[in-house]
């Protein structure tokens, strides 16, 4: 192993120089282009899967049409209930940013987007208000993935016959914004009466 490390000495030096340099372009692309958690749209864009990949994409969060979709008439269902949201902004124009993305975090949302419900044709700028404007805003905290994954298995010892061969347990957390996860898990073996640990990677 010692001399094939001495004599790919400048092939693994190259290759680690390329991962630390890309690893190094991420985060600095990341600090300059920093994810926007909340997007403010008309309620008409909000409840539309358009308008919540707009949501999801200033998030940088991938999501697939069929959860676009699931969101949108989840927000459209609320609505046309005459419900209020989970969440409604009632605060000052200065303070609204702040709230919002405080009410994303405590939500455990991947992202929120926030209409105002006078208005439904058009967005709110708050930054163009005055300061002390009394204002009261509709918020939709979006989860796109779960934050924990739990998992239990049953194997039965065969077709015909269903009592157990062997069960399992696992628990995931998420570990990226387009919904991976890792997690450890047991299983026991009714045979072999052993126990097996498992570390998991779920996407």
């Amino acid at each position: 192993m010692i001399n094939f490390i001495k004599g790919h000495k400048k092939i693994i030096i190259g290759a680690l120089a390329i991962i630390i340099l890309g690893i190094s372009a991420y985060f600095i692309y990341q600090h300059f282009h920093p994810a926007k958690t909340v997007t403010t749209e008309t309620q008409m864009q909000a409840e539309t899967p358009s308008g919540v990949e707009t949501a999801a994409d200033n998030a940088q969060v991938h999501i697939s049409n069929g959860q676009a979709q699931e969101a949108a008439s989840q927000i459209k269902d609320i609505v046309s209930s005459k419900q209020q949201p989970q969440y409604v902004v009632y605060t000052t124009a200065s303070e609204a940013p702040a709230v919002e993305k405080t009410a994303q975090e405590k939500a455990g949302a991947d992202f929120a987007i926030v209409t105002d419900p006078s208005s439904p044709t058009e967005t709110v700028d708050t930054s163009k208000l005055p300061q002390d404007t009394q204002i009261s805003l509709n918020q939709y905290n979006v989860q796109a993935y779960k934050k924990t994954l739990h998992t239990i298995s049953y194997a039965p010892k065969s077709i015909d016959n269903t009592s157990p061969k062997e069960i399992g347990y696992s628990i995931s957390r998420k570990i990226t914004k387009d919904g991976k996860y890792v997690g450890v898990g047991v299983d026991y073996n009714f045979d072999d009466k052993a126990t097996m640990v498992k570390l998991e990677y779920t996407w």
